[in-house]
């Protein structure tokens, strides 16, 4: 296969910056809002909330999937076949091994502590941790399913399975000579078909687990996101499409998502579910518009929190779930002022423990994905001006 220099894109990086950050606002969200199914609960909830927390996702993990297909391209056109699959492993591999040691067992804990449990056999109400000290209890998280989690590691997984899968195909496709195309502005909206029915005949009929224990729905839903990255990084007639149709699509997503909001107590759920699929597409398409037009040629910044992206996906739910735990408890607050605290105290404490720690230890970079440190002299004030 020939060999390419890689060009980074800015916006598909802005992109990835984008969603990282925003994990800060949905995983406090989730705290509140009043779907059961986060590690800890606040004693009161929010309606309110939970419609944020819907929409987010929608759009969010499938972006995360997407720009995971996008990269795929770039990494199997400039890296060799054990090349591309040792950046994978050093990329997703090893910062999920460190997350299963060193943030797992603290989420997990906690989570008992709470009185509930999630994991591979699903959600459940528990007893808490049966009186173990954090010491006690971590021979049981690494020894017993019914113990053990993943929590949000499940995204590295799951990516890593999508890579390998894809490999013969992706490398087919890149083998194959692009030949000049004019794509319609229907074609952008091609996808929302098999999205759409993916969710109508498989969402339901197995758990939302992302344990990979008969988990169909999501890995055919989050896979054919990941695919339709990688196509659209391939084929830039595909791409300029989206380009010219993103405001019709961000119109057409935010006018599906009002209607769910407006009616979705009068809707079946297969129809809120494929309403959401097709709105969830919409956003996306938007998304992508929206970089490619508007954040492009933006370099301020982007080489700190491009290289902070995946040691702040591994730490985010931590101080989340730790700092959540005592504010649910004892602190009289409403709502909003608990919300808003706790988006600020762990954004402020993630980045803390980034930028003092992980960024300046190479074993801890090396354990977090990131690359070997920067040149000698290279201060963070050079890192975060004007580099793309």
């Amino acid at each position: 296969m020939t060999q390419v220099v890689s060009t980074r894109r800015n916006d598909i990086d802005w992109l990835r910056i984008f969603a990282t950050y925003l994990l800060f606002v949905f995983s406090a969200a989730k705290v509140f809002d009043s779907t059961p199914f986060y590690h800890i609960k606040n004693s009161e909830l929010s309606s309110s909330l939970s419609y944020v927390t819907f929409f987010i996702y929608q759009w969010h993990l499938p972006l995360f999937f997407l720009l995971a297909g996008w990269s795929r391209k770039t990494s199997l056109q400039t890296r060799s076949g054990m090349e591309s699959l040792k950046e994978r492993m050093f990329r997703l591999v090893i910062p999920f091994i460190t997350g299963c040691i060193l943030i797992c067992p603290l989420i997990k804990y906690v989570e008992l502590l709470g009185g509930q449990s999630l994991g591979f056999y699903g959600y459940v109400r528990t007893g808490g941790p049966a009186g173990k000290s954090f010491g006690a209890f971590l021979p049981d998280f690494f020894t017993r399913l019914d113990t053990f989690s993943w929590a949000h590691l499940w995204f590295l997984i799951y990516l890593f399975l999508f890579t390998l899968v894809s490999w013969p195909f992706f490398t087919w496709l890149l083998k194959r000579k692009v030949m000049p195309l004019k794509i319609g502005s229907t074609f952008v909206y091609l996808p929302i078909v098999p999205l759409a029915l993916i969710q109508l005949t498989m969402s339901g009929r197995w758990p939302d687990s992302k344990t990979l224990l008969n988990d169909w729905t999501n890995i055919l839903y989050f896979f054919l996101y990941f695919v339709l990255g990688f196509v659209i990084s391939r084929y830039s007639a595909y791409e300029r499409a989206i380009h010219s149709e993103y405001r019709r699509a961000g119109m057409l997503g935010a006018g599906l998502f009002i209607l769910l909001a407006l009616s979705a107590s009068e809707l079946a759920m297969p129809s809120i579910r494929m309403i959401a699929a097709a709105g969830g597409w919409c956003i996306v398409v938007w998304l992508l518009g929206f970089a490619k037009a508007r954040l492009e040629h933006i370099t301020q910044g982007i080489s700190y929190l491009r290289e902070s992206s995946l040691p702040v996906y591994l730490l985010h739910p931590v101080p989340v779930v730790l700092l959540g735990f005592f504010l649910i408890g004892p602190v009289r607050a409403g709502i909003a002022m608990k919300f808003l605290s706790l988006l600020v105290l762990s954004v402020v404490s993630t980045m803390a423990a980034y930028h003092v720690m992980i960024r300046r230890i190479p074993v801890l970079r090396w354990a977090f994905g990131m690359k070997s440190e920067q040149k000698p002299g290279e201060s963070w004030r050079d890192q975060a001006t004007n580099r793309g």
